[in-house]
């Protein structure tokens, strides 16, 4: 009863919050090199910008979880509060000045748009590690049982999809390069927050905290400890993210490989097609992962959509005209936005494990190191793809350059998804976990909350 009402009362406010921050700050850098590039940047110029933007974002993401760990510390007031409104109003900020650049006033000073670039960078991603990390804590805290969690992870995931066709919408049909823009997606950032406070915030287990059974656990404890749980989850986690990788990057190549043939008329609706169409798949499909999760166990759901993946990467191969390439990408999509839904769902009930064995609730120090080996294997993944692309130049026809560069290029980083989903699925039978024991730590927990 408890549960379904915490679901009731914080779901909705909490998952609508997400979308308003979401969409407020969607797609906010993609058009940086256009701008420098207008500044008078050059090659190495951007390459400059994009080196100092790399480093900052490695040692950030070496950052998370001493930044979750701070949150996870504080005892007097709100663990999550002060960060959240922090970030929040960080990334507000820093949509508004984007449209605001030195650039926009004329001044094309290549130094001086550099430095304020990579400046409002920098604020903007240590403000969205922060809020990450402090938002994806509050879910396990607040939703108390795979019923209630598993609705919330897939109402976020469902309004980030969302987010994702209303802004394709707007692109396609609006200019939105101007200052206006800036202030109107940093005011629904505001309001995101303000949603999130007064309709999607509760800390129930503060009253628990305050009699803990252990002394605190830092990040390194956590991961030196007896840990199986979790370390295999990381482990099984940092393949997949490679994994992922290679399938999306082939699948670019793959519509790369079409696009040389289309009439420069059709260019444009076909990429709307290809952008619009995999989120409609993701939003139809979300709420089924939810059903199966709770019908046939999380571990069961995790291994059909590897084995959905491998099935689909086979596919890839083959593929040879427009509408199966469009049903086969969001077909992917779908099935990677359910392994982020089992993601989220397994670290949850990882959190409550450890909960149960310390009576520490430790959820933004998981969620840190999460994020840290997460970087990790998407910087692996990157340059270990970037080298297949490349070793694809060997088997280049001269006659046909730019086709087979494409063709070869899809058909290796398919090869090597193909391999790493493979090894995934070996590595998920190693998770000690399964329907059994997670509805054990769920009523224990369900227990130390009446």
């Amino acid at each position: 009863m408890v549960s379904k009402i915490l679901l009731n009362k914080y779901s909705l406010g909490y998952s609508i919050s997400f979308f308003l921050i979401t969409f407020g700050t969607l797609n906010l850098f993609q058009s940086i090199t256009t701008k420098l590039f207008i500044a008078g940047a050059h090659g190495m110029d951007i390459i400059f910008y994009l080196g100092l933007v790399t480093v900052f974002s490695g040692i950030l993401a070496l950052l998370a979880p001493l930044v979750g760990s701070f949150s996870d510390k504080r005892k007097q007031g709100s663990r999550r509060r002060p960060f959240l409104i922090f970030s929040i109003v960080g990334m507000a900020l820093v949509t508004v000045l984007y449209y605001f650049s030195p650039l926009d006033f004329g001044i094309n000073d290549i130094f001086l748009n550099i430095f304020f670039f990579v400046t409002l960078h920098s604020i903007y991603l240590f403000s969205s590690l922060t809020f990450s990390i402090s938002f994806q804590s509050l879910y396990p805290e607040m939703f108390q049982n795979l019923n209630s969690r598993s609705m919330v992870i897939a109402l976020l995931i469902g309004f980030s999809a969302l987010a994702s066709i209303i802004r394709v919408l707007l692109d396609a049909f609006f200019y939105l390069e101007i200052i206006y823009s800036g202030i109107i997606f940093g005011l629904l950032i505001i309001l995101g927050g303000i949603v999130l406070f007064r309709k999607g915030f509760d800390e129930p287990y503060r009253r628990l905290l305050e009699k803990p059974k252990s002394t605190e656990h830092s990040s390194y404890k956590i991961l030196s400890s007896n840990n199986k749980l979790f370390k295999w989850f990381l482990i099984a986690f940092f393949f997949l993210t490679i994994s992922e990788l290679f399938i999306t990057t082939a699948l670019d190549y793959n519509w790369l490989t079409y696009i040389v043939f289309v009439p420069l008329s059709l260019i444009e609706i076909v990429t709307f097609f290809l952008n619009i169409t995999p989120s409609l798949f993701i939003i139809t499909f979300i709420l089924y992962w939810r059903k199966l999760s709770l019908s046939i166990g999380i571990i069961k759901l995790f291994k059909i959509l590897i084995i959905a993946l491998l099935s689909l990467t086979v596919a890839l191969f083959f593929l040879s005209d427009f509408v199966s390439g469009i049903i086969l990408t969001s077909l992917i999509n779908v099935c990677l936005s359910g392994l982020s839904f089992v993601k989220l769902l397994l670290l949850a009930i990882i959190i409550d494990h450890y909960f149960l064995n310390t009576g520490k609730r430790r959820e933004a120090t998981y969620f840190g190191l999460s994020y840290t080996f997460n970087f990790i294997s998407g910087f692996i993944g990157v340059y270990l793809s970037s080298f297949l692309i490349n070793f694809s130049l060997l088997f280049i026809n001269p006659f046909e350059a730019i086709q087979t560069y494409y063709f070869f290029s899809k058909i290796g980083l398919s090869l090597f998804a193909l391999i790493f989903f493979g090894f995934s699925l070996i590595l998920v039978r190693k998770i000690p976990i399964d329907k059994e024991k997670y509805d054990k730590i769920e009523e224990e927990i369900s227990g130390l909350n009446r």
